[in-house]
C-alpha cells in the first residue's frame, strides 16, 4: 500500500474516531445531566403530592393535578398505598401531535416520605431522550458527519495533490524494479523529493552509459574472435572454427567456394585507394547480398584478396548456379573507369564431405580459384575430387518433408544438459527425420522447411509430440526449439496459446522454447509481444546459438532469459582457442546480476569441459555426458532407480 494511503487511511481513521468519541460524550453528558435534574424534578412533584394527601381527598387532585400533569409532560400517574392498593389514578387525555409520536417514554416509581409505603407511579415523556433522538437532532448529526466527510474528502484530495510527486516517484522506482528501464531515466518535473529524483536520473544515467559500454566492449570481443575488422565480414578463423564443426556432424557434406579477387593493393597504386575501397565494398555487398538468399551459408574473409563461402548441404549444380549469378552480377557493377571488370572475380569450387580435414577441403578450394585465374576473365572452377555428391535436389527434398509431416512429424531423441555439480537441468529435444537408411540432421533439413514454407505445420506437429512427454517426466523440464517464422504468425500464437492454457501453470513451468540468438536479435521487436505472452504463461525461454553471429548482447537484460547456449563452433577445443575463451568470459559477464545460465552445448572431451567450468559455465550438454536417445516408446518404463538424466 502506497505511503499517501496509509496516511490517508490512518489520518481518517483517528477523524472518524474523534468524531464518535465527541459525539458519544456529548449525548452521554447530557443524558446524565439532564436525569439528574429529572430526578429534582420528580422529587418536588412526590413532595407536593405527598403534602396534599394530608391536608386533601384523593378525589380532591382532579381539581389541579391534570394541569400539573400537562405542565410536566406526565402522561399517566397512578398513586398506591402500603398494601399496593391504587387510592388514585390519571391519564393525560390529549391526543399526541406528530412529532411526540416518536417520543421516549420512561416511568419512574417513586416513594412519599410522610406516607410510608405509598408510592407515587409515573408514566412521563423523557425530554432527554426524546431530545437527542428526535428527527431535528438526528438530521443535525446527519450534517455534521456530512461536512466533516467532506472536509475530509477535500483534505485527502489536498494531501494526494501535495503527495503527487512522492507517488510518481515510487511509481517509477517500481518500474525500475521491474526492470522497466525504458523510459525511466527522464523523471517527472513534478517528483519529489527533487534531490532523490535527481539522484536516481544520474545513476541510471551512470548505469546506462555502462550498460552501453559493456556491449560495445562485447561486441568488440566478438568482432575479435569472427569478424574482419575491414569489412565487416567472418573472419578466417571463425570459418575454419564452423568447417570443423560440420565435418563432425553425422552425414555432413556440402560445399565450400573460394571467392578471389584482383590484388587490391596493386590496383590502389593506379587507380587510387579511394577507388579502390569503393570498389571492395561494392564487392563484398553483392557477396553479402547473394549468401543472405541462402539459410546456413556462411561468408568470410579467408585472406586479404581471398572470400570463402560455406554452403552445408548443397549440391555442386547449386553451387554452379550460385557462381553464374555471381559472375553477370560482377558485370552489372558500376565501377569506376579504367577498372576491367572482364577480370574480378574467379570462384574455385570443391565439395566436402564428414572425414575429410579443413586444410583438405581449403587447399582444394584455392586449387580450383587457382585454375580459374589461369582461365582468364571473370569464370569459376570446380574441383574434381571424386567425392559423389549427396545433396537432393528441390524436388526430392519437397516430396521427402511433406511425406515426413504427411507421416506425423519428424523422430524425437532427447538429450540431457547438466549442471557443473552433474544434476540434470533440463532434457533437449532433438529432430531427426529419414530418408531410406540416412538420419538428417535439423541443420540439413530445417533450411529447406523454412524455404518452402512448411514452418507452422512442421512445428505444431514437433510441439504436439513433445508436450506430451511432460507427463512421462513429470519432475524434469524439457526444452524444445521453436522457429522465429511460426512464433511470428498469428495463427501459429493463437494455436500455441489455447494449447498451453489447456495445461496447469506448474506444467507450464517445465517447458523451455528455444531460439536462436541472431533471430532474436533480427526480430526483437516483434518478438517481444510473444516472448512476454509466453512468459505470462509460465513458460520460460532459452538461446540457443549464442556466438555463432555477431549481435548486441543487450537482449539480456530487456528478455525474460533463463538460458543461453553456446553454439559448437565455440566450444570445439576451446582449451585451445583463447579467442573463444575471451568470448565465454565475455558473455558471463553480460549475464551477471541476472537469473541467465550459460550452457555449452556439444561438449565432446573433457579438457572442453574442464575449460569451461574454469570460466564460470554453469552446465553443458553433449556426447561428453550422454549421447542423444530416441524417445521411449509408452511400453517402456521410466523408474527412477534406472534413471539416465
Amino acid at each position: 500500500m502506497r505511503f499517501t494511503a496509509r496516511l490517508s487511511i490512518f489520518i481518517s481513521l483517528l477523524v472518524f474516531l474523534t468524531m464518535i468519541l465527541a459525539l458519544m460524550t456529548s449525548m452521554l453528558s447530557v443524558y446524565f445531566v439532564g436525569e439528574e435534574k429529572m430526578e429534582k424534578h420528580w422529587y418536588a412533584l412526590a413532595t407536593t403530592v405527598d403534602q396534599a394527601l394530608i391536608y386533601q381527598s384523593p378525589s380532591a387532585y382532579d381539581r389541579w393535578l391534570p394541569v400539573v400533569m400537562y405542565a410536566t409532560g406526565v402522561r399517566h400517574l397512578t398513586i398506591k398505598d402500603e398494601k399496593d392498593k391504587t387510592i388514585y389514578t390519571h391519564s393525560s387525555d390529549n391526543r399526541p401531535g406528530f412529532w411526540e409520536k416518536f417520543h421516549t417514554l420512561s416511568e419512574t416509581d417513586l416513594e412519599l416520605p410522610q406516607h410510608p409505603g405509598y408510592r407515587l407511579q409515573i408514566l412521563y415523556v423523557n425530554p432527554i431522550l426524546s431530545t437527542l433522538f428526535s428527527l431535528p437532532i438526528l438530521l443535525a448529526i446527519i450534517a455534521v458527519i456530512v461536512f466533516i466527510g467532506l472536509i475530509m474528502f477535500w483534505w485527502i484530495h489536498w494531501l494526494k495533490q501535495q503527495f503527487k510527486g512522492l507517488l510518481l516517484l515510487e511509481e517509477r522506482s517500481q518500474r525500475i524494479l521491474a526492470g522497466e528501464r525504458d523510459g525511466a531515466e527522464i523523471s517527472d518535473e513534478k517528483e519529489w523529493p527533487v534531490n532523490t529524483s535527481a539522484a536516481i536520473n544520474r545513476l541510471l544515467s551512470e548505469l546506462s552509459n555502462m550498460s552501453n559500454e559493456r556491449v560495445r566492449v562485447d561486441k568488440l570481443i566478438r568482432s575479435f574472435a569472427a569478424q574482419d575488422a575491414q569489412t565487416g565480414l567472418n573472419n578466417r578463423l571463425f570459418f575454419d572454427n564452423q568447417l570443423a564443426t560440420q565435418l563432425e556432424e553425422p552425414n555432413a557434406h556440402g560445399v565450400v567456394m573460394m571467392i578471389r579477387l584482383p590484388e587490391l593493393e596493386l590496383m590502389a597504386s593506379e587507380h587510387g585507394k579511394d577507388a579502390i575501397d569503393d570498389l571492395l565494398y561494392t564487392l563484398v555487398n553483392m557477396l553479402s547480398t547473394f549468401i543472405m538468399r541462402h539459410p546456413a551459408a556462411l561468408l568470410a574473409r579467408y585472406f586479404d584478396n581471398d572470400f570463402s563461402v560455406m554452403l552445408p548441404h548443397r549440391s555442386l549444380k547449386e553451387a554452379d548456379a550460385i557462381a553464374a549469378q555471381l559472375v553477370n552480377a560482377v558485370d552489372m557493377l558500376p565501377v569506376s573507369s579504367g577498372i576491367e571488370k572482364e577480370s574480378l572475380i574467379h570462384i574455385g569450387i570443391c565439395l566436402y564431405h564428414m572425414g575429410q580435414t579443413p586444410e583438405q577441403i581449403m587447399d582444394n578450394a584455392e586449387q580450383a580459384a587457382r585454375t580459374a585465374v589461369l582461365q582468364g576473365s571473370n569464370g569459376w572452377f570446380i574441383y574434381d575430387s571424386q567425392v559423389t555428391s549427396a545433396a537432393r535436389g528441390s524436388v526430392r527434398w519437397r516430396t521427402l518433408l511433406e511425406q515426413m509431416l504427411d507421416k506425423g512429424g519428424p523422430d524425437i531423441y532427447y538429450k540431457p544438459a547438466v549442471t557443473v555439480k552433474g544434476e540434470l537441468n533440463h532434457r533437449e529435444m532433438l529432430l531427426r527425420i529419414h530418408d531410406g537408411s540416412d538420419e538428417l540432421q535439423p541443420a540439413e533439413f530445417m533450411p529447406l522447411i523454412q524455404q518452402f514454407g512448411l514452418t507452422e505445420r512442421f512445428d505444431r506437429l514437433v510441439l504436439s509430440k513433445t508436450l506430451p512427454l511432460l507427463d512421462r517426466w513429470p519432475n524434469d523440464t524439457i526444452a524444445v526449439s521453436v522457429t522465429v517464422d511460426s512464433l511470428l504468425k498469428h495463427s501459429f500464437q493463437v494455436w500455441l496459446r489455447d494449447n498451453l492454457l489447456e495445461k496447469e501453470k506448474s506444467y507450464r513451468k517445465r517447458i523451455i522454447f528455444e531460439l536462436a540468438e541472431a533471430d532474436v536479435c533480427q526480430y526483437s521487436d516483434r518478438l517481444r509481444p510473444v516472448i512476454r505472452l509466453l512468459h505470462l504463461l509460465g513458460c520460460r525461454l532459452g538461446i540457443v546459438q549464442a556466438g555463432l553471429m555477431v549481435v548486441s548482447t543487450i537482449y539480456i537484460k530487456t528478455m525474460p532469459i533463463e538460458v543461453i547456449k553456446l553454439h559448437p563452433g565455440l566450444v570445439r577445443n576451446i582449451d585451445r582457442r583463447p579467442e573463444n575463451q575471451l568470448f565465454v568470459d565475455s558473455l558471463i559477464s553480460a549475464c551477471e546480476g541476472t537469473n541467465v545460465v550459460v550452457m555449452a552445448a556439444s561438449v565432446r572431451t573433457h579438457l572442453e569441459w574442464e575449460t569451461l567450468r574454469s570460466h564460470g559455465i554453469g552446465g553443458g550438454q553433449g556426447e561428453f555426458f550422454a549421447s542423444p536417445v530416441l524417445i521411449p516408446t509408452p511400453k517402456e518404463k521410466n523408474s527412477g532407480k534406472n534413471r539416465h538424466y
